[in-house]
């Protein structure tokens, strides 16, 4: 058991620095969801600091010393650590009386924050991340390795005769930053990027960016070097073994730049270090070289000198399992720059699976926030080989100031509702909102409140949304057919005054006073907030997105001009409330004076098909899948003058025959839009005679008033998204992190990072291509896959989930480690989960299948769940039986054994599209009349029954 290691000349250096300037700790910080008990977590870090004595070193004399006193996990509040950490970078660890690791706990509603805190004289980088890990270890009641740390870089040098005869570093003007403000050596922050996926030569990328980005004609870095790699007996040594790397840089081209490092790494120049250095600081006491360090900085600081432009220390790939305990999921760990004086800028990179941390430290008032984030993103896009495409909108469209219009209408005796053949005019719906708001008002409603409106898809819908805006309310569309549990999350998140399920008797108890208070509506100011739609969220809970009146009034205008919605629009409605497909088709409707026919029933393709058969809407907005059961309907030729789609991408062949099916005066319109940019923010007027190059229809351009741009890449053109202007959401209410994460600020404008990657196409229309991240759409629900594994993994038993759209992307397949009764686990999830975020298929897995890059391999994941098919089986079927199974097993991308052949084809698994994909196979095969019959119970026996 080591009980004592000298310093070595490198750690005496860093204790210097911290005696005159900042802090030399090391801070790495992991943050997820969930939690780890204290108690628990505190045992696990006792039983490590008996294997690894080094997380309880106190200094003394010349040597690290056990204090045989363990690291205390302390819990934390958020000021305790300041914004960007500010507070806790400059907080210093004193090592005669403290011991020199630390462990912080920080426990907030959206999320959990782990800090780990290890004076950079006990620990490098890479050996604080294997203390970290062994307790993580531990917290799993894994084996873990013993280690003695008591070998320091000098002695490993000097074991393998390794010697250097380099100078003292030589100091000049390495400017990385143009406009520097100060040279004066303050409180140490730092700054955070996150890059998705995965960058080949990445320091040296950086280093071509951070020389492309200078005036200066050279650069000059310190690369840290991990020489672990180079004693395979030291794999787990704690200590101190990264020794810096010079590397002076004079072109851009970072593949150049490569080469010079991985030369340097073959030829042993990774391990510099001056004989000067080593001898003083090993033979002078820390009292005579703080002075002597004291004095050389601040004379090179006046001369406005530093030693390098920048650090940068890698410390390689994380593996987000190794933090993952059974009550705690981490999302993203990164450590914090240590800033060493005479340096400007100090890196610190962290690889996860899908993507990229960068931490970049620096002195407070060295440059100013709004230089040091321009020079972030011009970073970002240089090291990803970015350049920026705007595509503007146009100013042409005035805004309307949509209540006003509203209100306007309030006693016409024009019908405005149609439901069940039920008729209400513009005068009846104004006066039940009246007497709504009413009720309101006793409940203590008034402006800036927020009303959680759960109520049917009718007529009530549309009151509850009218009697919320005359008392400058903000409502929230809650589908009713949500699980209990998720409404009262949302209730209770939304801090909602009432919550709206049924309001006929609320009305019938109400009355109005005086008629002329009917066309009274609070008056909104731009920024004030008149919806709130919730959705997936990341953390496992839902957020809310707040949408204000200026960017809704800019919305509902376009809409109008651009897609001729007037007082003959009649308007269907038969998606969920809690879509803001809903918006579109409500307000746009009461601004004309048209009307809006509200459909109650559940929505299936057989209900579906009376609607667009029998209904006497003549506009309608709704998903591709919705205008792909569609073209199966018998309607009338030119009914249709309007059809808005959008939450999917649009194929140009279910264009083609819908358009084929409504006729040439129906105006297709391919909308794109999230939540977060006020439901649309991009639109594409479908054209038969257009020569559509790709699959999908474009999205298209922005609506006016509404710039984006591209984060795009040099060589194809092919980037994220960012959407600004007047459409953009004032954020997720009660969630600062999250809205500071997707919500940025460029050249003084504020954008969103929609997280869709686009292209611009030759007729300058942009093309959506896929996401950047988990994140799908299935029947225009935006659902996070990470929020649906959160839930699975709370079921007992189960240790670890991944959740995976099938590679049509129209439902969702659950893969888990551990035992679960299916339909127990099902019954589980409904109690949380609106049914389109239940899987339709759950598999039981030993372990999950990785990529030669250490990633989830999708298709060999996808391939466990086939299992034994029918035919491997040798069930005795037709032949016709057999190639009804194939097909549904192609669709659905699952086996179906001897016990599913009962089953029809919904309970197998089939939503919409599955559906209308099948009906599309089958239909060679039935007869022509059998379709409706087929649908009402697609299974085996009913197929049977009609085929030909």
């Amino acid at each position: 058991m080591m009980t004592k290691r000298r310093l070595s000349p490198n750690e005496k250096m860093y204790l210097t620095f911290e005696k005159n300037y900042n802090s030399f700790v090391i801070n790495r910080i992991v943050e997820g969801t969930g939690y780890i008990d204290i108690n628990l977590f505190q045992a696990a870090v006792d039983k490590v600091a008996d294997i690894f004595p080094e997380s309880r070193f106190k200094l003394k004399g010349n040597y690290w010393v056990d204090s045989n006193i363990s690291p205390k996990v302390t819990r934390i509040q958020r000021s305790d650590v300041g914004k960007d950490f500010k507070e806790l970078m400059k907080r210093k660890i004193d090592l005669t009386n403290e011991i020199a690791c630390q462990i912080y706990y920080l426990e907030e509603f959206d999320k959990t924050t782990i800090i780990f805190r290890t004076h950079h004289g006990v620990m490098d980088g890479k050996g604080q991340g294997i203390w970290i890990s062994a307790i993580f270890k531990q917290l799993n009641n894994l084996e873990i390795t013993k280690f003695c740390s008591e070998k320091r870089d000098i002695d490993l040098l000097s074991e393998k005769g390794i010697k250097k005869g380099s100078d003292i570093v030589t100091l000049g003007n390495y400017t990385p930053i143009k406009d520097r403000q100060s040279f004066d050596i303050t409180t140490p922050i730092s700054k955070k990027i996150s890059i998705d996926g995965k960058v080949i030569g990445l320091t040296s990328k950086i280093l071509a960016a951070i020389h492309a980005l200078s005036e200066d004609k050279s650069s000059r870095f310190i690369v840290t070097r991990d020489i672990r790699e180079k004693f395979d007996t030291e794999e787990l040594n704690t200590g101190n073994l990264s020794l810096p790397m010079y590397l002076q840089v004079t072109d851009n081209d970072w593949k150049k730049i490569n080469l010079e490092l991985m030369k340097m790494i073959l030829e042993n120049k990774d391990i510099i270090y001056s004989p000067k250095e080593y001898f003083i600081f090993d033979k002078f006491p820390i009292s005579i070289l703080k002075l002597g360090l004291k004095r050389v900085i601040s004379k090179y600081n006046n001369e406005k000198k530093t030693a390098v432009t920048a650090v940068i220390s890698n410390l390689g790939k994380i593996n987000l399992e190794d933090y993952k305990t059974k009550s705690f999921s981490p999302k993203e760990v990164y450590a914090l720059p240590v800033i060493t004086p005479l340096v400007p800028l100090s890196f610190i990179i962290t690889e996860q699976e899908n993507k990229i941390i960068l931490t970049i430290g620096y002195y407070e008032g060295t440059y100013s926030d709004t230089t040091m984030d321009k020079y972030l993103i011009d970073l970002e896009n240089m090291i990803l080989n970015r350049h920026r495409i705007d595509i503007p909108g146009g100013k042409d469209v005035k805004k309307i100031d949509i209540f006003e219009k509203i209100f306007e209408r309030c006693s016409l005796n024009n019908s405005l509702s149609l439901t069940d053949n039920n008729k209400l005019t513009y005068k009846e719906i104004f006066e039940k909102a009246q007497m709504l708001s009413e009720y309101l008002k006793t409940c203590g409603v008034k402006k800036g409140d927020t009303v959680s409106i759960s109520t049917k898809r009718d007529e009530s819908y549309l009151v509850s949304i009218l009697a919320c805006i005359k008392l400058g309310a903000a409502f929230i569309p809650i589908d009713p057919d949500y699980p209990k549990e998720r409404i009262e999350y949302i209730k209770e998140n939304s801090k909602s005054k009432v919550l709206l399920e049924s309001i006929d008797e609320l009305i019938l108890n109400s009355k109005i006073e005086d008629i002329e208070d009917i066309k009274n509506y609070a008056k909104y100011d731009a920024n004030d907030v008149v919806y709130i739609i919730y959705t997936s969220g990341s953390t496992g809970k839902p957020k809310g997105v707040e949408i204000t009146y200026d960017t809704l009034c800019n919305y509902i205008s376009n809409c109008i001009e651009k897609y001729d919605i007037t007082e003959e629009t009649i308007f269907g409605f038969f998606t969920s409330i809690s879509f803001d497909l809903s918006i579109t088709a409500i307000f746009t409707t009461l601004v004309v004076g048209g009307q809006i026919e509200f459909f109650k029933q559940k929505v299936t393709p057989l209900t579906l098909k009376d609607i667009f058969e029998h209904s006497q809407m003549n506009s309608v907005k709704m998903t591709p899948t919705h205008l792909e059961i569609m073209s199966k309907y018998n309607i009338a030729k030119d009914r249709f003058k309007l059809v808005i789609v959008g939450g999917e991408q649009l194929k140009v062949s279910t264009a083609n025959k819908a358009q084929e099916l409504l006729g040439e005066n129906c105006k297709i319109v391919n909308e794109y839009g999230p939540t977060e940019a006020t439901v649309g923010c991009i639109y594409h007027i479908f054209d038969t005679t257009k020569d559509y190059k790709s699959e999908g229809v474009p999205i298209g351009k922005p609506l006016d008033h509404i710039d984006v741009y591209l984060d795009a890449n040099l060589d194809d053109n092919i980037g994220e998204l960012f959407i600004g202007g007047n459409c953009l959401a004032k954020g997720y209410l009660n969630n600062v992190v999250e809205t500071n994460k997707k919500f940025i600020t460029l050249d003084g404008k504020r954008f969103y990072r929609s997280g869709d990657l686009c292209k611009v196409n030759a007729d300058g229309d942009l093309e959506f291509l896929e996401r950047k991240d988990f994140q799908i759409k299935i029947r225009g629900y935006r659902i996070e896959l990470e929020e649906i594994e959160k839930k699975i993994e709370e079921y007992a038993n189960i240790s670890s989930c991944r959740v995976i759209p099938n590679s049509s992307k129209t439902s969702i397949l659950a893969y888990y480690i551990g035992k679960a009764n299916e339909a127990d686990l099902v019954n589980y999830l409904k109690r949380s989960l609106p049914d389109y975020m239940i899987p339709y298929a759950f598999f039981e897995i030993d372990e999950f299948p990785l990529n030669s890059n250490g990633k989830l391999d999708l298709q060999k994941l996808r391939e466990l769940s086939k299992g034994k098919g029918i035919e491997e089986n040798n069930l005795v079927l037709s032949e016709f039986e057999k190639k009804i199974i194939k097909m549904w097993e192609n669709i659905l991308e699952i086996s179906i054994s001897e016990n599913d052949l009962n089953k029809n084809f919904y309970e197998l698994g089939a939503d919409s599209l599955s559906i209308v994909r099948f009906i599309s196979e089958i239909e060679p095969f039935v007869k022509k009349d059998a379709i409706e019959k087929i649908l009402l119970n697609p299974n085996l026996e009913t197929l049977k029954k009609y085929k030909i």
